[in-house]
This record gives C-alpha cells, sequence and structure tokens, in this order.
C-alpha cells in the first residue's frame, strides 16, 4: 500500500458492502461473539448499519476505488459539556493491513484534520497488536486494561441476601444514597487513571453516569436495602436495537456499587442475580459486564455470580487539545485536567492548527 495514493472520504452507504467486509475480517472478538452465539455476519451487518448514526462520524480511507481502512468516532456531549470540550470515543478502528501503519494513519487523519476533536477515547481488543501500537505511535496514553464478561440469564447463581437486607427497585427517595455509594465506589476507572484528570472530578463522572440512569427507560436501577439504609445498588438495561438486528436477545449489568462497611456479604452476587433475573424475565437471553482489570473484587463478584470471561481490551486516551475553559461549568476548570504543555505538546498544538487547515487529504504518515 502507498501511502501517497490514499484519499479519505466521510463514510456513506454506498461503502456499506466493503464496510462490513472489514467487519468480518476483524477476528480480535470472535470468542465473544461465539459466547454469545450471534452470528458474526449479522454482527457486522448491524455495525455497518451504525457507521450512519447520530453523532457517529466515520471516515473511510481508500486506495483507489479500495475501501482499505474505516474510522469511527461517537461524540460524548454530556462529557463534552463536563470537561468544556469536544470529546469522542473511538468506536471502529478497521483496516485491511497487516502492519499498524494504516491503522495510525487514520488516527492521524482525525487528529489533524478535525479541528472539532480535542480529546479520543478508543478502546481496542487486547490482541490487536497492530491498532495497539498505531495508538502508540500517535501518542496515545494506556490508562487501563478492560475484562469482558458474559452469562446466559438462564445459567447465573443465586445469591442469599445477608440477613436483615432485601432488594427493592431504586425509588425516587433512594437516590441520593445511591448516588453517594456511586460517588465513593468506582475507584477503579480509565479517568481515575488518567494524570492528566483531577482524580476527584473523575470519580464525579460516575455520579453522572448513574445519574443518566435515573433518566433513561432503557435502565432499571435495583438497591440492596437494611435497617439502617442503602447498602448497594446495581443497573441493567436490555439493548433492543442490537437483539433485533443479531437475532440474540442481550442486555448488560453497567453499574454496581456496595458500601464499604457490608462488603465481602454476598450483597454484590445477590444484586447481581437479582438484575439477571430481571433481565431474563424481560427476555433477555444473554447478559455482559465489563470492569476493569484491577477491579479484583468485581471480578471475584462476577465469577461467584457464574459469569466468564469473554474478552479483553486494552485503554487509551488522547488529548488533543488544551481544556476550553467554561467558566459557567463547575467542573471545567484549570484545577480539573492539567496543561498539556507538561507533557510538550501544547506548543505543537498551537503552532501546527494553521498548517493542519491547508493540510492535503492525500498524504503520507
Amino acid at each position: 500500500m502507498k501511502f501517497s495514493n490514499l484519499a479519505f472520504a466521510p463514510y456513506d452507504k454506498d461503502m456499506a458492502a466493503d464496510a462490513r467486509e472489514l467487519f468480518v475480517k476483524y477476528t480480535h472478538k470472535d470468542h465473544q461473539l461465539k459466547m454469545m452465539g450471534a452470528c458474526k455476519e449479522r454482527v457486522a451487518n448491524y455495525l455497518s448499519e451504525t457507521l450512519s448514526d447520530p453523532g457517529c462520524l466515520s471516515i473511510c480511507m481508500s486506495e483507489g476505488d479500495r475501501l482499505v481502512g474505516l474510522i469511527s468516532l461517537q461524540s460524548l456531549p454530556w462529557m463534552s459539556d463536563h470537561f468544556g470540550m469536544q470529546m469522542y470515543a473511538v468506536r471502529h478502528l478497521l483496516t485491511a493491513s497487516d502492519g499498524p501503519l494504516e491503522h495510525a494513519r487514520l488516527l492521524r487523519f482525525v487528529m489533524e484534520e478535525l479541528s472539532q476533536v480535542d480529546f479520543l477515547d478508543c478502546r481496542v481488543a487486547v490482541d490487536d497488536i497492530h491498532s495497539a501500537h498505531a495508538l502508540e505511535l500517535c501518542g496515545f496514553r494506556y490508562v487501563g486494561t478492560e475484562m469482558f464478561f458474559g452469562i446466559r440469564t438462564d445459567q447465573f447463581r443465586q445469591g442469599g441476601l445477608p440477613e436483615g437486607v432485601a432488594v427493592y427497585p431504586c425509588s425516587l427517595e433512594d437516590r441520593q444514597e445511591v448516588l453517594d455509594i456511586a460517588g465513593h465506589s468506582h475507584v477503579h476507572n480509565r479517568f481515575v487513571y488518567d494524570p492528566m484528570i483531577n482524580k476527584t472530578v473523575a470519580q464525579s463522572l460516575y455520579r453522572k453516569l448513574v445519574t443518566k440512569c435515573f433518566e433513561s427507560r432503557q435502565f432499571e436501577v435495583f438497591v440492596a436495602r437494611s435497617v439502617n439504609g442503602i447498602e448497594g445498588f446495581i443497573t441493567a438495561k436490555t439493548n433492543e436495537p442490537f437483539s433485533k438486528h443479531v437475532g440474540v436477545k442481550a442486555g448488560s449489568l453497567d453499574f454496581i456499587g456496595v458500601r464499604p462497611r457490608t462488603r465481602r456479604s454476598g450483597i454484590g452476587v445477590a444484586l447481581n442475580a437479582h438484575a439477571l433475573n430481571w433481565l431474563k424475565n424481560a427476555g433477555t437471553e444473554y447478559a455482559a459486564v465489563r470492569t476493569l482489570a484491577s477491579n479484583y473484587a468485581a471480578i471475584r463478584t462476577l465469577f461467584r455470580s457464574g459469569f466468564a470471561v469473554t474478552s479483553c481490551s486494552l485503554h487509551f486516551h488522547k488529548w488533543i487539545q488544551k481544556p476550553k475553559m467554561n467558566s459557567l461549568s463547575a467542573h471545567a476548570s484549570a484545577k480539573n485536567l492539567m496543561r498539556l504543555d507538561t507533557a510538550g505538546t501544547g506548543s505543537w498544538i498551537q503552532n501546527n492548527r494553521a498548517a493542519q487547515a491547508t493540510h492535503k487529504y492525500q498524504s503520507s504518515i
């Protein structure tokens, strides 16, 4: 492949067949799909259809009339507001090559040509070495390893609750206690591990995430209550669009938290069982969970609940611009993010924006 012959263009549906082929040829999630019982071709069809979803920015890399690479970004609006920057997640990074340079070229295009992108959050399969090397080439920072777990909802293990504790749907009156637990229990997350972010602000992100679960009909929140109050919570959701296209009724357990005073008492296993039973009664066949590989307590609880490991991913961050501070935002302040100049990149950004504006779409890495 000659980099001088590469051309970049926004994705359109005329490229759907070639995009599906890239998804089908990606082998690093095959075990996860097998554990789920999902047909890879149907998953590839579904993923290719999501490339033009609202909030999704997909760029194709072509050599002549052949699609040889694809990068797809998903906007993160509430996080953008939280930090005062335009933040995106890299949903897909695919090429037809057997090396990292083509992956890096796609990343470079986004970083140099798309001025609206200030931050990239990227997750790649742990054995997708070419993508991982490309992220390193482009200056991404490693912020943790995630483990993915799955279970058939007819195979989970029931967990007995401690005496005097019962599980109920979360009420309006319970929400503040749930948020208090969320703010102190999610200490293992990629934002805490990113040295560019104030740790207190990183933990506050999970309060926001759980708050959004309260506001969405897609989620159900359950609490474990004792005479002393809320001891723990768990959120569960169904994934109707994915289930409809793939033919496997899927759901997930997204957040769980237990007060320190009642940890190791079986509450976590009981909350998992209650949420899985709710998913099963809702018609869900398969449930997924992910957590950081350093969260050993959560991993132990998942194994006790009957979950199996389905895949692992490496997580990377890239801060492309200095934070844009917004005086109206409670969180977008200089105390929350360190200056990118300390890493020797801030001045590069300032001096090269003008050059990037005239940079050709066809270029070398």
